[in-house]
């Protein structure tokens, strides 16, 4: 592309300049902007949600777009997603393959932006409105290559070097006097825009590109197109690296390195100056394999994705993004405080860490009555991306076709929050989280209660930040519409209440905020079994880092007991009846706020009654991994208090797996397949009492070692010549071309 003149660009920025200024962005209220805090708040913006409509309770397609984002409470925006290619190139989320899920299929390269203007969104949201040239004459030829495009005058067709792409008229041409895009608008506003690149469905060909040298230099060579575009960093979304599943595929260890070494290429790549980010897994779990050191030097934000904990794929009714562990969740470690320890054991600055704040909710169906930890029921459903799926997602009341049991924030509220919707809110104190119940349908979500404690959360352990999925998920559109050209809109009168809380507590700080007390129940201890008649004494702990305890509060379920507003805290049950009790405290400070203790549970039996017996699973732990076609005992322990253990039965997602009449209570399961793992023990007395265990998770992998005894150890010393097959901590490794000196555990691609 010839370079154009001086004067050309000085009166074509000088229009852009007067443009834009006179452009207004939204301000969608509240106390608090990006400019009274230090925090990142990172949100995604999405390339499809600009086609919803009034069925997913915006005013029209249209609505959620760049042009309806107030600017100035995010400081960085990642526009999602660009994918993978099986040669390494990246592509348009418009171009992913809608069969990519099926068993051996592949996306083939495509371009990077789809520039067809009437069927995807990519061109009006990043460049703003859009003038479609159907005839190129000397000023539109003028125009075009003012914006980096190459044309000729009478000319059918069009170049865009910078992007590396051309396509037939018409011309997709930014209207000057129009409406500014992502870009433009983002950078007026003193935001960053990152290219996010990956998400759920496109991370096939991450693992096979950044192995394979070829494969990376394509994709480094796209991410310094979207660089020369006006992007100012990339964000990767592999999900995940490593020997963990994805939509349809399965990494492997070698992912790890290979990730280490894709950052530091693309550092290499786009220089000092502008940002590397990445999508991480909150599964502690998937945290280890990572030299975080390395990474630390490399990358700017960890942005770790701190919902999706619980789902339709899930077992339970559970929580989307619990703050904190609670009592009888399915996966104990599924929770903020979990992910931020591990990550704290494994070194990683918490400064470069930003925490997930969902915008959205998501919704189940159970059997019976809606609780939390109530069991799920799941079908069998196709939907786009994944294709075929078991889920227990809640489609009655949140579409497939429209939010696939997912819906946004704005539209609970619309939908669930409403008054005489038949939706009851709960709040669970222990996860610091609040949802929804109706019938046999249960929601869980984040309001601007949870969304305040989850960003006190950051404040209080010094993260960088959040990030927020998606920025859409909390506007609630008002006022009048303005249209710019066929397909961009923005109304006069929009408000964002979730992320406004965010800026309002990052810009407190501590101070701004009491800290809760702590509370738990020291005596009776849980699962204790009383007589009737007997006194129940409940003591409990409570203190308050900032402040006093003003009183405690002692309940059995919902039923409050009493209160005590002085040390030691307690409370006697005097001459229990019969029956099972649910005891919790409640501590409330100086200031009001309040804490609930974990549920201890107590069973209060008539003289002479059986009582049921007890058990648990003592091996393995929720969270171990097994090797596919390896052995697993499962060990539980059981008691009789008053009589004999007559068997205990072993349990697979309520599938019975064999029964031990006598101790030791264990159990071999033989030959494990691929797959997660829920176990149950069942225990019944001689009188033929039941109790079931609680459930423990556990998951099997594939096993990514290979008998390699016949081959010779690896060497330092040795030069190998292609094809070379060598073991190194018992793996077999085979070489793509001449090497030496290249330890294949830390290669750079060499190795496989």
């Amino acid at each position: 592309m010839k370079p154009l003149s001086q004067t050309r660009k000085k009166v074509f920025f000088a229009l852009l300049f007067l443009i834009t200024c006179s452009y207004a962005q939204v301000n969608t209220g509240g106390n608090a902007t990006k400019a009274n805090h230090q925090k990142q708040i990172i949100g995604y913006i999405t390339n499809w949600d600009a086609w919803k409509n009034n069925k997913a309770g915006v005013p029209g397609a249209g609505a959620l777009t760049h042009l309806n984002i107030d600017y100035s409470k995010y400081t960085i925006l990642n526009y999602s997603f660009f994918g993978v290619a099986k040669d390494g190139s990246l592509h348009s989320g418009d171009h992913r393959n809608k069969n990519i899920h099926k068993k051996g299929v592949s996306q083939e390269p495509n371009d990077i932006f789809f520039t067809d203007i009437y069927s995807s969104w990519d061109l009006h949201i990043l460049f703003g409105e859009i003038e479609p040239l159907q005839y190129i004459n000397e000023d539109a030829k003028k125009r075009a290559e003012a914006q980096g495009f190459e044309v000729e005058v009478n000319g059918r067709s069009w170049k865009q070097p910078t992007w590396g792409l051309s396509g037939n008229l018409p011309l997709p041409l930014h209207k000057e006097t129009g409406a500014p895009g992502l870009l433009e608008l983002a950078h007026k506003n003193g935001v960053k825009v990152m290219a996010s690149i990956g998400g759920w469905s496109m991370c096939k060909h991450f693992p096979e590109m950044a192995a394979d040298p070829v494969k990376k230099e394509k994709f480094i060579e796209d991410c310094k197109k979207l660089i020369a575009t006006g992007f100012d960093g990339i964000d990767l979304d592999w999900e995940y690296p490593g020997p963990y599943s994805g939509m349809n595929f399965t990494g492997t260890e070698a992912d790890f390195q290979n990730f280490v070494n894709l950052v530091d290429d693309i550092r290499n790549a786009i220089g000092p100056d502008k940002l590397i980010t990445s999508a991480m897994s909150a599964d502690p779990r998937k945290l280890e394999g990572f030299n975080w050191n390395r990474l630390s030097k490399s990358m700017d934000y960890f942005n770790m994705m701190t919902y999706d904990f619980n789902g339709g794929w899930s077992n339970k009714a559970s929580h989307n993004a619990p703050v904190y562990s609670y009592t009888d969740a399915e996966v104990p470690f599924f929770n903020w405080q979990s992910t931020l320890k591990k990550l704290n054991e494994l070194g990683v600055p918490n400064s470069k860490i930003c925490f997930g704040a969902p915008f959205y909710g998501r919704g189940v169906v159970t059997e019976g009555t809606a609780m939390l930890n109530s069991k799920t029921v799941k079908r069998s459903e196709t939907v786009q991306p994944d294709g075929p799926i078991s889920t227990s997602a809640d489609y009655t009341n949140w579409k497939k076709e429209v939010y696939d049991g997912t819906p946004n924030y704005f539209f609970i509220k619309q939908k669930a929050l409403a008054p005489n919707s038949g939706w009851t809110r709960k709040w669970d104190d222990e996860a610091k989280v609040p949802y929804l119940v109706k019938g046999n349908f249960f929601l869980s979500y984040d309001d601007e209660e949870s969304i305040g404690i989850k960003a006190q959360f950051i404040n209080d352990n010094s993260l960088g930040g959040t990030i927020v999925w998606t920025v859409y998920g909390d506007l609630e559109f008002g006022g009048s519409v303005t249209s710019y050209g066929s397909k961009l809109k923005k109304w006069s009168n929009v408000k964002s209440p979730l992320v406004n809380k965010i800026n309002e507590v990052f810009a407190n700080g501590n101070g701004g905020g009491n800290m809760a007390p702590t509370v738990n129940i020291a005596a009776p201890i849980n699962n204790t079994t009383f007589e009737t008649g007997k006194n129940i004494e409940i003591k409990v702990n409570a203190s308050d880092r900032d402040g006093t305890i003003v009183k405690v509060e002692f309940f059995n379920g919902q039923k409050k007991l009493g209160e005590d507003t002085s040390k030691p805290y307690s409370y006697t049950i005097s001459s229990a009846q019969s029956g099972d009790y649910n005891l919790t405290a409640k501590a409330t400070d100086n200031k009001g706020l309040s804490t609930i203790s974990k549920v201890v549970k107590v069973t209060v039996i008539d003289e002479g009654q059986n009582t049921a017996p007890e058990v648990s699973i003592i091996a393995p732990n929720s969270g171990d991994s097994f090797t596919e076609g390896s052995t697993m005992v499962i060990e539980a322990k059981a008691s009789d208090v008053d009589g004999s253990i007559e068997k205990v039965e072993f349990f697979r997602d309520d599938k019975k797996l064999g029964e031990v009449a006598k101790l030791p209570y264990k159990f071999t399961v033989n030959d494990l397949n691929v797959g997660n793992y829920t176990l149950t023990v069942k225990a019944t007395d001689n009188e033929g009492a039941k109790t079931i265990s609680k459930a423990v998770e556990v998951e099997v992998v594939k096993d990514i070692t290979d008998s390699c005894s016949q081959y010779p150890d690896w060497s330092s010393q040795v030069s190998y010549a292609a094809k070379s097959d060598v073991k190194y901590n018992n793996i077999h490794y085979r070489n793509k071309w001449w090497t030496r000196n290249q330890n294949p555990k830390n290669n750079s691609g060499q190795w496989q």
